[in-house]
């Protein structure tokens, strides 16, 4: 080079350099960024191996307009940034924080922000049909134009997730190789979860984790539909003995359960205002899962984390609508499959 008096350029690096150096980055760095560079650049954007998975788990979100009272109203418009660690992604869905960001908007301060509808569309021109993860922040809102990726094999949903029967149908119709599925819901927000939907048509779907509020009718859907389930994680929520029970006794693969960091109760007692609610789950529910299964995760007695949530929760009113404060630890869990 030196001999020649030419001077490198980052240009006319080898695209099998640059995807090495492309898979470093995140999706926002890949679509906002490097593909933009030169010609050379976008080419190898579209490199497959960069696309496997797409997370968008996260991203620094800004909410724009938030109105839950109707399925039919505006729901939240999302604006995402850059990547963040945990402890951004806390402070920045501080409600003192959600109310500086929509004044910035309203006077047009987050230009550099992109809707999760417009970072979707750029993923999906430079990915194509190569991602088989798809992984959404917990609190994005997404409706079935978000879920148009063929080949997803492992799927994080969010909170926010709105669909009629029909467009859920649709969604799920076409995610034939699922294999895992990670579910934050929230029935007050968005009604019941089309299990039917899932088991009808992903049938290789072996792993499941579900946080929200499961009570007898969700746990019945559940052995109905996903008889091939084997893994089942129900880490940090809110769960009905009775429910559990017959999950326990009635899916026929199931292996392996998680129940840490959950808050428990039994119907049939509170019917009766016999306080059955707490952190700890009941010793015929402990002892099923200790029998049956070949592996029972749950939280020891003294376990912290749901000390402080039990004593959080119970300083107000316990209400199973209370979302769990799971948000920044939401992508672990005890059971490898889950991790994202």
């Amino acid at each position: 080079m030196e001999k020649s008096g030419e001077t490198p350029k980052w240009e006319t690096l080898d695209r099998n350099i640059l995807s090495v150096i492309f898979n470093k980055l995140d999706a926002m760095d890949l679509i906002m960024g490097a593909s933009r560079v030169c010609i050379s650049w976008f080419v190898a954007s579209h490199d497959k191996s960069l696309w496997q998975t797409v997370d968008l788990a996260k991203l620094q979100q800004v909410v724009v307009s938030y109105s839950p009272e109707s399925r039919d109203k505006e729901r939240p418009v999302v604006f995402y940034n850059h990547r963040v660690d945990d402890n951004e992604i806390e402070r920045g869905l501080s409600f003192r924080n959600v109310l500086v960001n929509f004044y910035q908007c309203l006077h047009g301060e987050v230009e550099k922000g992109r809707s999760l509808r417009e970072v979707l569309i750029e993923i999906t021109k430079l990915s194509g049909t190569a991602p088989k993860n798809l992984f959404f922040n917990s609190h994005s809102y997404i409706k079935e134009k978000d879920l148009m990726m063929p080949n997803i094999e492992k799927l994080v949903l969010p909170r926010w997730c709105y669909h009629n029967k029909k467009s859920f149908r649709f969604a799920f119709s076409r995610w034939k190789n699922l294999k895992t599925l990670i579910i934050a819901h929230d029935h007050n927000l968005n009604g019941g979860f089309e299990f039917q939907a899932v088991g009808e048509n992903c049938i290789n779907l072996t792993n499941l984790k579900y946080l929200g509020y499961l009570h007898e009718y969700n746990a019945e859907q559940i052995v109905r539909c996903f008889q091939k389930l084997k893994r089942l994680s129900l880490r940090c929520s809110f769960l009905c003995v009775r429910g559990v029970l017959s999950l326990i006794t009635g899916l026929q693969n199931h292996v392996i359960l998680n129940l840490t960091h959950c808050v428990f109760h039994d119907v049939a007692l509170l019917r009766q205002n016999v306080p059955a609610i707490g952190p700890v789950p009941s010793d015929d529910l402990v002892q099923s899962a200790t029998q049956k299964l070949d592996k029972f995760i749950k939280c020891s007695n003294d376990c912290s984390f749901c000390k402080g949530w039990w004593e959080r929760l119970t300083l107000t009113s316990l209400d199973k609508s209370r979302w769990h404060p799971y948000d920044k630890d939401w992508r672990n869990d005890e059971i490898e499959e889950f991790v994202f």
